[in-house]
């Protein structure tokens, strides 16, 4: 498995998973790109051989020394391998390089595997934040770096 930034060539993949996982975000592939591109932000692919198998982004606040994971995907078909936990460990690697001192992220309250995967990662509940997300409520969910 091999972990990298993502680049011009990962865009249509993303954004079709994007529109099909994260409907809400509204992203087009222009957005997506300007993230790639955009310090402030994190993208990986998580790649096998020629295959994408999953995603993330990460958004910094470098001068809050902290840090959200806005979003992880993995495709059905590579689940249950250890690619979700190989992913957020490069994120913490990549925070603890940056000097990042808290990472959160915001999860939907009824996301059970989500939040299984978190806390088997070093991350804990803190709050319900006080927005939803597809009229579910959404928690937030942190660790020290």
């Amino acid at each position: 498995m091999n972990i990298t930034p993502a680049g011009q060539k990962h865009v249509l993949w993303l954004d079709e998973i994007i529109k099909r996982e994260f409907p809400y975000t509204e992203f087009t592939p222009e957005k997506i790109i300007s993230r790639i591109e955009d310090n402030k932000f994190v993208v990986l692919v998580a790649m096998q051989e020629n295959i994408i198998t999953g995603f993330s982004e990460m958004e910094l606040f470098l001068e809050k020394k902290e840090a959200r994971l806005n979003a992880i995907f993995i495709d059905e078909a590579w689940r249950d391998q250890g690619i979700a936990k190989m992913l957020i460990q490069k994120i913490i690697n990549t925070c603890k390089h940056k000097k990042i001192q808290r990472l959160f992220l915001l999860v939907k309250e009824n996301n059970e595997d989500a939040k299984a995967l978190y806390s088997k990662t070093g991350f804990v509940f803190e709050k319900i934040h006080n927005k939803k997300i597809e009229n579910a409520k959404v928690e937030v969910w942190a660790q020290k770096v």
